[in-house]
């Protein structure tokens, strides 16, 4: 039986203006795997913060078993502007880092005067790091900032976007190697394969999780149990998001409402949900006739061979032209000679690693910023909605009901019928008593939400998003889902989360290797084909490399297999010697080793460590035979 690691007894907590939870108990076991669902300002995030210890609670209490390490990830980190990257994981409290810092103090009074005294805290120093590997935790935070995006680690935090800072908080959590995290909206800011990656890390980790998400895949796959907070109560369902989904439209036939268009929409994203699980779980020889038709398509093929066009009439008048564009930062060539001519209804994501020029793009299509050369040119009846990464400035004393009255007092829809702000309000989850709040007194989320609807609400023919889904509730998503299965336009959406661009685009413009190729399908589909790829040259590498176990003409080596087996032998003690060679290195030199330096011992030890298993494969085969 799993261990309790948390107890919560009648947690009770209010605002003037919302309940956030009625004197609520519940535990938190080893091994368990939380995702929070609920909508925007129902408490996900303030729950958190009671189970850190950071906000107070108006009743109840919080037991935290003793031992229990915690660590938790805040939306907004809050981090030492005028430090470094490096400065800034070495102060963090974790025990070995601790050590470190006192080591290199110390090695530093020792070049100057080398009393008995300080070769003798040197000498603890070493001993204890020694006692606790702490060499290791240097190398993991090497590691783990090049995985996170840095390669400079002298650069000041003060210089940092707020996506980095927010990916640097994400290394420190993870070094600090807690038996429980908290983690609100942990894959914000980052891209498409960093997110897999950290999807990965969650479902081995072996201590329990607690999280707020927006991203359906990850929450999917990662948690083992849903915590629904609704109007203060919570509610927990033994599976993960998949599981929920379906206990909700059971609960919705039992209960015998006639809330068809919930029920319908919740079969619709399970629907959506199994489709991108096949894509990922499954094997692409069972999807052969999809890939096959992705792949005459022209998987990533570059950006001026490929004109898309979904057979529909051209208007008439030009939509949105890019051509040859080029864009550069210093040396850091962003977007190289691309091209592409929007045709009517075209529905693309962009997708690649952070800071590859996805909103540089965006940018200079909305006109902000120019390109280096080549054309952007809009058609005159092109009318553009453009959802930046930043929210408004908005003023924080007026209502949220004037907030959307100053731009508009009606709102007409697609098919005429025309709505009062009031009304459309409430269809963006703005309830009458909450129109009336200051804008002040909304949570981010809600605030994200509100300058949404401000920004579609005009009825333009192409929508630009950028990262639309950061901060936005599940709920509101689908709002937003449901507004795009029906708009009749062009859109265009840069985005991380890879269940949104499954329901929304239908064609990816993807950065890679300083390219934007293109690729007819949604994230699932490019899935789908590059895990067939994948398996493709495997299968290609076991035909090249035939199975002598198998087809043994003779029991005994020949005369060319006897010296194939000595060199081999020679070979295996060569590699492992230069293995041991870059061990030693990284295990003495981590400190001064630069973020290039670090990643060419790495990536060597790769190339050796597949090279010795080839031999010792071979050498198994031989010595099989010998014997």
């Amino acid at each position: 039986m799993k261990k309790n690691m948390v107890s919560v007894d009648s947690l009770h907590k209010e605002f003037p203006s919302k309940v956030i939870c009625k004197s609520s108990s519940f535990g938190i076991h080893e091994g368990d795997k939380i995702g929070l669902v609920g909508i925007n300002g129902c408490g996900k995030s303030t729950l958190l913060k009671m189970l850190s210890g950071i906000e107070p609670m108006d009743e109840g209490q919080i037991t935290i078993r003793n031992g229990v390490k915690l660590a938790y990830l805040q939306q907004i980190p809050h981090l030492d502007e005028d430090k470094n990257i490096y400065e800034q994981i070495y102060y963090s409290d974790q025990g070995a880092f601790v050590l470190l810092r006192e080591y290199y103090r110390i090695s530093d009074l020792l070049e100057h005067e080398a009393t008995e005294e300080l070769s003798e805290n040197y000498r603890q120093i070493m001993t204890k790091l020694d006692a606790i590997d702490g060499w290791k935790i240097e190398i993991r935070a090497r590691s783990l900032l090049s995985q996170m995006g840095f390669s400079d680690f002298n650069q000041k935090i003060s210089t940092l976007s707020g996506g980095q800072k927010r990916r640097l908080d994400l290394v420190r959590v993870l070094l600090d190697e807690p038996d429980l995290l908290f983690l609100d909206e942990p894959t914000n800011h980052l891209d498409i394969s960093t997110i897999e990656w950290f999807q990965d890390f969650l479902i081995s980790f072996s201590g329990a999780v607690v999280f707020v998400t927006h991203d359906r895949y990850f929450l999917d796959a990662v948690c083992t149990k849903i915590m629904e907070i609704e109007n203060g109560v919570f509610r927990f369902y033994e599976s993960n998001y998949s599981g929920y989904i379906k206990q909700k439209t059971q609960e919705i036939v039992d209960s015998q409402r006639k809330e068809t268009r919930l029920k319908a929409q919740l079969s619709k994203e399970l629907q959506w949900l199994n489709r991108g699980a096949r894509a990922r779980t499954s094997k692409p020889k069972n999807h052969l006739d999809r890939v096959k038709e992705l792949l005459s398509k022209s998987y990533l093929t570059d950006s001026n061979e490929l004109d898309i066009s979904f057979g529909s009439k051209r208007m008439g008048k030009t939509i949105l032209e890019i051509k040859a564009i080029n864009k550069a930062y210093g040396d850091k060539k962003l977007i190289n000679e691309f091209s592409h001519n929007f045709q009517k209804l075209e529905r693309v994501g962009i997708i690649g690693a952070n800071g590859c020029g996805k909103t540089t793009l965006l940018k200079m299509i909305g006109g902000e910023i120019k390109a280096d050369s080549g054309s952007v040119k809009a058609g005159l009846n092109t009318d553009f909605a453009y959802f930046k990464q930043n929210t408004d400035e908005f003023e924080q004393d007026i209502t949220v009901l004037d907030y959307i009255q100053q731009f508009a007092s009606t709102i007409r829809t697609a098919d005429g019928t025309k709505f009062s702000a009031t009304e459309m309000l409430q269809k963006f989850l703005f309830e009458g008593k909450m129109q009336q709040s200051k804008i002040y007194s909304l949570s981010g989320g809600e605030k994200k939400r509100l300058y949404l609807m401000k920004s579609l609400m005009f009825g333009s023919n192409f929508i630009i998003l950028d990262e639309p889904t950061n901060d936005l509730d599940i709920k509101t998503l689908e709002i937003l889902e449901d507004y795009l299965d029906a708009f009749r336009g062009c859109l265009l959406v840069v985005s991380h989360d890879r269940y949104f661009l499954d329901r929304t685009v239908d064609y990816l413009f993807v950065f890679e290797n300083g390219e934007i190729k293109k690729f007819p399908g949604n994230y699932s589909d490019s899935l789908l084909v590059r895990r067939f790829q994948e398996e493709a040259k495997k299968e290609e590498k076991k035909i090249e490399k035939p199975d002598t176990r198998i087809r043994k003409v003779s029991t005994k080596l020949t005369f060319n297999e006897k010296r194939e087996l000595v060199q081999i032998e020679k070979d295996m003690e060569e590699i492992s010697c230069r293995l041991e060679e870059l061990h030693n290195k990284i295990e003495t030199e981590a400190a001064s080793l630069n973020h290039q330096e670090f990643g060419e011992i790495t990536g060597e030890q790769d190339i050796l460590q597949e090279r010795l298993d080839e031999v010792e494969m071979r050498w198994l085969e031989l010595d099989e035979k010998r014997d």
